[in-house]
């Protein structure tokens, strides 16, 4: 389930305004992450400056053609160093529930969960990853051996496993804010519309699996606040607040890496 829930994700969020989304919906709050106290930790440097000028005045973007609207989006998103996405997302089918917060230097920490399946916890500094699946994700995946093996403990990996590959690529701001820019053809301003409290520019256009939205603040920096489909609904909160730093110990975590499976049945994808 990881693999196919990190693709799925990465899918719906890398063809720009035409992601395709899951039903509505938000996946739970992140908290804290375990290992130590929640730190300020990773966020960008910019970030004091980026979330007081969230609700200044007219940005211009309004009067921009479409595609400059867009850049100007994508940039400021780059600029805010930090960013949480909340949200559903659909492929095949399947619901993913996401809650991240992510920032441009491959930080991130949340909860990804899929419906009947499980969700599990995600954590990543730098090339570090670790994932805490629920007893749900066990039962469906894991089996009971596994379940009991690995008790109430993160199992930690990294980036470059191909089996986590798409989940490090969504916790990779710089990614994302380059995947919104891309992938769309049609690309059009549409109706002022309020988002989050904040005004806000629609942006629609088609990625070739049906016709999306963006919507852009048009007051302070221009930021995207949601991006949206029928399907679904991904919304974009907290510019500069940093990801909290702390991480598993390793008394709170097992080597995926280094784990010997006990059987075919207790594959974790």
């Amino acid at each position: 389930m990881t693999a196919v829930t990190g693709a799925a994700l990465a899918a719906a969020l890398a063809v720009g305004c035409g992601s395709s989304g899951g039903p509505d919906g938000a996946g739970s709050a992140a908290g804290s992450t375990a290992g130590g106290p929640a730190a300020s930790g990773t966020g960008s440097a910019v970030s004091a400056s980026a979330a007081a000028a969230t609700r200044d005045g007219d940005n211009g973007v309004a009067q921009l053609p479409a595609d400059e609207v867009l850049q100007q989006a994508v940039q400021a998103l780059k600029d805010a160093g930090t960013v949480r996405t909340v949200g559903a997302v659909s492929s095949q089918g399947a619901r993913i529930d996401l809650d991240l917060r992510l920032d441009t230097a491959g930080h991130c920490t949340g909860t990804l969960g899929q419906s009947g399946v499980g969700s599990f916890q995600v954590v990543k500094a730098g090339p570090d990853l670790w994932v805490k699946p629920d007893q749900e994700f066990w039962l469906s995946h894991g089996g009971e051996a596994l379940s009991q093996l690995v008790g109430d403990r993160y199992l930690k990996t990294t980036g470059d496993n191909p089996d986590f590959a798409e989940i490090g690529e969504l916790c990779n701001l710089g990614a994302l804010a380059d995947q919104l820019g891309t992938g769309r053809t049609g690309l059009a301003k549409g109706d002022p519309t309020t988002v989050q409290g904040r005004p806000a520019l629609t942006l629609t256009a088609d990625s070739g699996t049906g016709p999306g939205t963006l919507y852009v603040a048009t007051t302070g920096s221009p930021v995207p606040l949601k991006l949206a489909r029928s399907t679904g609904t991904v919304e974009f909160s907290d510019f500069g607040t940093p990801v909290p730093s702390a991480t598993p110990g390793p008394e709170q975590s097992l080597d995926l890496d280094q784990l010997e499976s006990p059987g075919p049945s207790a594959s974790l994808v």
